[in-house]
């Protein structure tokens, strides 16, 4: 099952959920008429793994690219989505991006308020972080700086973002989702986000145990 937590709501620091646990509906394929059985049974399974394809592509996501969600603060549509990245690890660190995602977005009045400024849209980063050792680390993956091809460099705002940030006390897991405001890109033109994370350390005596994270993530 993924989660899909699209989008903001005006109660400040909530988040509207949205789950899809990629069931669709069953469909019969269809083939054509053949006298030779094993041309029908090859045709029949290229088929049945086409739709499986299809069905884990299109259901995983219960909002598709292009699709809108209307909230009480304000319209999100969807317009880029990126969930197949590859695991990153740094030193006893791993961490799991289930989707990267582009909205538009038209923001209400009060939380244009709030925010200080109206975007032009949103980065959303799904981050799952684990600690495979029995050690203490510090790792602050939703402090993440990130830069767009279109020029734009980002922190993460904390008031929306979920906390995934600080002690991890042997082996535990964190996650949460983490937004970044755009605030002059042409939300067409964004194509890849680079993301940068500071090395892990040893709360103990702050000594690294791994490499800077920085890698880039294609979203069209």
């Amino acid at each position: 099952m993924k989660k899909n937590h699209l989008l903001l709501s005006l109660g400040l620091v909530s988040v509207i959920t949205l789950t899809a646990c990629g069931e669709g509906a069953d469909t019969d394929a269809s083939v054509n008429e053949s006298n030779d059985p094993q041309t029908e049974e090859t045709a029949s399974n290229e088929n049945n793994t086409n739709e499986e394809q299809e069905e884990e592509t299109d259901s995983d996501w219960e909002t598709q690219v292009g699709e809108s969600v209307e909230t009480e603060g304000g319209l999100f549509t969807l317009i880029a989505r990126q969930d197949q990245i590859e695991t990153v690890e740094t030193g006893p660190m791993t961490l799991d991006i289930p989707q990267l995602n582009v909205q538009d977005v038209k923001l209400s009045e009060d939380l244009i308020e709030f925010v200080g400024f109206e975007p032009t849209g949103i980065i959303q980063i799904d981050m799952e972080v684990s600690n495979t050792s029995d050690d203490d680390i510090n790792f602050y993956a939703s402090q993440a700086t990130i830069t767009t091809n279109t020029g734009e460099q980002l922190e993460s705002d904390m008031w929306f973002s979920d906390h995934i940030d600080g002690e991890f006390l042997g082996q535990v897991n964190k996650s949460g989702s983490i937004y970044y405001f755009l605030t002059d890109s042409d939300l067409e033109e964004v194509e890849s986000i680079r993301i940068m994370i500071s090395a892990p350390n040893t709360i103990e005596d702050w000594e690294d145990v791994g490499e800077e994270v920085d890698f880039e993530v294609n979203v069209k």
